[in-house]
C-alpha cells in the first residue's frame, strides 16, 4: 500500500529541508519537517510504497531514513504526541514481536482503522492477521467491521456509538417521530452515514428496532404506544384473562369492553407483534402460551399413540369445540405441524 507521508528517523541539524532519496533505483524529492530529535515526518508528492524499518538512502550523501510507520490520516499534536509514543515503544531488534502491539496501538489515536492497508508494510500475512484480530475480538478488545478490507474499531467505541445510536433512536421511537433523515443521524454520530460502519451500527440495532431504509431516511415500522392504546392493550389482557379466554374473536372483545373497532385492531396488532398472541385466521386469535401447550400435547401424542390425529382426538387432547378446533387445525396445516390426510392429521412435529 502506498502512502503519502511516513514518520522516519533522521539524524539531521535542519528543522524543516527538503531532500532527493533513491527508492527502488529512482529519485524521489520529499520534504523533511523535525518532530522531536532525530525523528521527523517526510512527505513526497506522490505517493510511494515502503517498508516497516526500510532503510532509504539520500542521493547525494552517505545519510539515509530508516522508516517507521505511514501517516493515516491528518495528527494534530495530541495525536503526534500519541504517535511518537508508540515510536519510542518499538523495539528495533525485534521488530516482528511488536507490529500486532503497534496495530492496536493505533485504535488509541484512530477510531478506525483497515489493517488491509498495513498488510505489505509491516510483512503481515493476512490469514494470520485475521485470526490474529478474531481472537482480539473474542476478548472484546476491537470489534472487526469488515473482513475485505480488515476494517475495525476498538471495542469501546463500538460500544458507545452503538449506546449512542440506540439513544437516538429511544428518542425519536418513544415521541412517535417515524420518519428520520440518515444525514441528521449522521450529524449527531458524526459518523459519514456512506460508511461501513455506519451501516454496521444500524444493522447491530436492527433487533431493537423495527425500521427499514428507504434512500436517505431511516422510517420506523411501529411507534411506541400512545396512552390511551396502553390502556386499550391493558382492558383486552384483563378481558381475556377475566374471561378465559384462550381462543377468541374481535366480536368477543366488542361485546366485553366499550373499546371501538379501530382501538381493539390495534391493540390486538400490536398483542401479535410481540408475539402474545397469534392469529389463527381472519376470526380468531390464540394466547401464545396456549398455542405452544397444543403443540407439546401434540408431540406427546405422536410419541405415545402414533403420527395420525382425528378431529376427535384432537378435541379431547385439546378440550377445545369443534367450533375452535377447525380453525387450530387448519392453522397448523398453513404452518407444516400437521398435514390433511382425508379426515385425519399427519403430525409433522419432530418429536
Amino acid at each position: 500500500m502506498k502512502f503519502n507521508s511516513y514518520f522516519v528517523r533522521l539524524n539531521h541539524s535542519e528543522i524543516n529541508f527538503t531532500g532527493n532519496l533513491t527508492i527502488s533505483d529512482q529519485t524521489r524529492s520529499a520534504n523533511f519537517i523535525k518532530i522531536e530529535k532525530d525523528l521527523y515526518i517526510a512527505y513526497f508528492k506522490n505517493q510511494v510504497e515502503l517498508k516497516f524499518l526500510d532503510k532509504i538512502k539520500f542521493k547525494n550523501n552517505n545519510k539515509e531514513i530508516v522508516i517507521l510507520l505511514p501517516l493515516l490520516s491528518k495528527y494534530n499534536k495530541r495525536k503526534v504526541r500519541k504517535i511518537l509514543d508508540i515510536i519510542i515503544r518499538i523495539d528495533m531488534k525485534e521488530k516482528k514481536g511488536e507490529i500486532t502491539n503497534i496495530l492496536f496501538e493505533f485504535l488509541e489515536i484512530e477510531n478506525f482503522l483497515r489493517v488491509e492497508k498495513l498488510l505489505y508494510f509491516f510483512y503481515l500475512d493476512k490469514k494470520e492477521t485475521i485470526d490474529l484480530l478474531i481472537e482480539k475480538e473474542l476478548e472484546k478488545k476491537i470489534k472487526i467491521i469488515d473482513y475485505n478490507t480488515l476494517y475495525i474499531t476498538s471495542y469501546k467505541n463500538f460500544k458507545d456509538c452503538l449506546l449512542n445510536l440506540k439513544s437516538l433512536l429511544s428518542h425519536y421511537y418513544e415521541n412517535r417521530i417515524k420518519t428520520i433523515k440518515l444525514s441528521e443521524l449522521e450529524s449527531k454520530l458524526k459518523i459519514p452515514q456512506l460508511s461501513i460502519f455506519f451501516r454496521y451500527l444500524l444493522n447491530s440495532v436492527s433487533n431493537n428496532f423495527s425500521f427499514k431504509i428507504v434512500k436517505d431516511r431511516l422510517i420506523f415500522q411501529e411507534l411506541a404506544l400512545t396512552e390511551s392504546e396502553k390502556i386499550a392493550i391493558e382492558k383486552i389482557e384483563l378481558i381475556v384473562k377475566k374471561n378465559r379466554l384462550n381462543i377468541f374473536s374481535i366480536d368477543n372483545i366488542l361485546k366485553l369492553s366499550a373499546l371501538s373497532n379501530r382501538e381493539i385492531n390495534n391493540s390486538l396488532w400490536y398483542l401479535t407483534n410481540i408475539e402474545k398472541i397469534v392469529q389463527l385466521n381472519e376470526k380468531y386469535f390464540i394466547i401464545s402460551e396456549e398455542l405452544k401447550k397444543i403443540i407439546n400435547r401434540l408431540k406427546k401424542y405422536k410419541r405415545n399413540q402414533g403420527e395420525e390425529i382425528d378431529i376427535k382426538s384432537f378435541k379431547d387432547l385439546t378440550s377445545l369445540t369443534r367450533k375452535y378446533t377447525i380453525p387450530v387445525l387448519e392453522y397448523f396445516d398453513s404452518q407444516n405441524i400437521t398435514i390433511r390426510t382425508e379426515d385425519k392429521r399427519k403430525i409433522l412435529l419432530v418429536v
